[in-house]
């Protein structure tokens, strides 16, 4: 009784402060740090010759508040030094013992993820017991119910299969055990107690979209290549639901001459590559569903010696899904036009801060958290990529 809402502009600790104990309701959040790592490198640009192409470069922000606080406030600068009211690892005397069940590390963002994953277990203090099932749905299954016997508290899942997976989740809510997935869903009857997940469909129709409305501004045409991940992977389905949503709205700009299954394999991905330019040497424009495809992609366009930067002749475009070192590191030199980042690293976070929470047996006022992500292109490069997990890593 008699509170005062508070709407606020800065993101800065005090504000993130009281947006997490609850007298701010929302705070638009500006990016301290990145607006003053951009004056130190084009002062450096500018003694060298190089010229900005234009003479406002403008930070979008970002809008925390107290519905997306848990997915967006980590992102704000001054959320580092806020005191977070997290619930202890050991609550009532009961120690935390987390499963987590991963399909592989073959890409870039798993490799991040993971790694937050055990970066924030050993800040907290937790033991995480890992398995990995090596790309093998049975396999995970398997140690999946192995981990439960091990009396594990809480489980983390990036499963291999979401179709496959749901005889373990079932299993596990049998045992009392509750079940967070990472960044991929279920498929299936049964709902895990907590999906931290990728907002997959709307980045991916965010990406296209961009590419389209450049397109008929600049008054091109193009011949696609749209690859798709395996189907067995909630993801997948996404990323191309929201690819063709925006593909069938506008057939005047892009022509799907060839669409390939990858199976999220690079050598599958490279044969079909190669028949589809076979088929039709003009296509001119690839949609990749994720950067870990960006081997096999720069591989077949050197064979047609296609591999070459925007402007130059015989460049294909490239429109695609991650956000990991390569791509962003492609779209800073050239060759990749735009890029729907994941958070690989808050979703690891995330994910194992709610399992010591839902093991100290608080709930999420929601069953599913989503990553609204961010759309890195070539315009807007220079303010949003330095915000992108993977551009650490860009030479």
């Amino acid at each position: 009784p008699g509170h005062i809402a508070i709407v606020s502009f800065d993101g800065d600790e005090v504000g993130m402060q009281y947006l997490n104990d609850g007298y701010n309701w929302v705070d638009a959040a500006q990016a301290a740090d990145n607006t003053g790592f951009l004056a130190v490198e084009w002062a450096v640009k500018m003694t060298n010759g190089q010229k900005p192409d234009q003479d406002v470069i403008r930070d979008p922000g970002i809008i925390a508040n107290i519905d997306n606080c848990k997915e967006v406030c980590p992102k704000v600068w001054g959320w580092s030094k806020v005191v977070t009211s997290a619930a202890p690892a050991v609550a009532a005397g009961k120690t935390v013992k987390i499963g987590l069940s991963m399909d592989s590390l073959e890409s870039a963002f798993w490799v991040a993820n993971h790694a937050a994953m055990q970066a924030k277990a050993k800040e907290m203090g937790v033991e995480m017991v890992e398995v990995m099932a090596e790309g093998d749905p049975n396999k995970q299954n398997q140690q999946i119910e192995n981990l439960i016997a091990q009396g594990v508290t809480a489980l983390i899942i990036a499963p291999k299969d979401g179709a496959a997976i749901v005889a373990s989740i079932k299993k596990a809510k049998e045992a009392g055990i509750p079940v967070i997935m990472d960044n991929r869903p279920v498929q299936g009857d049964v709902l895990p107690d907590l999906q931290i997940l990728s907002d997959n469909y709307t980045m991916a129709k965010q990406a296209l979209q961009w590419f389209v409305d450049k397109a008929k501004k600049d008054g091109k045409t193009y011949k696609a290549l749209l690859l798709v991940g395996n189907l067995g992977d909630e993801n997948a389905v996404e990323r191309k639901k929201g690819h063709m949503e925006v593909l069938n709205a506008n057939k005047d700009v892009i022509e799907v001459v060839a669409e390939v299954p990858t199976e999220w394999k690079h050598e599958v991905a490279l044969a079909g590559m190669q028949n589809a330019f076979q088929a039709h040497p003009d296509i001119n424009l690839i949609i990749t569903p994720s950067d870990f495809l960006f081997p096999p992609i720069k591989s077949v366009l050197e064979q047609n010696n296609s591999w070459k930067k925007i402007g130059e002749p015989g460049h294909i475009a490239i429109v695609s899904f991650d956000g990991d070192e390569v791509g962003m590191q492609y779209l800073k030199d050239g060759y990749n036009w735009v890029d729907a980042a994941q958070a690989a690293d808050n979703t690891g976070f995330l994910a194992v801060e709610w399992a010591v929470k839902m093991t100290n047996g608080q709930k999420p006022d929601s069953n599913i958290f989503r990553d609204p992500g961010v759309i890195a292109n070539i315009d807007n490069c220079s303010v949003v990529c330095p915000t992108v997990w993977g551009w650490s890593k860009v030479k």
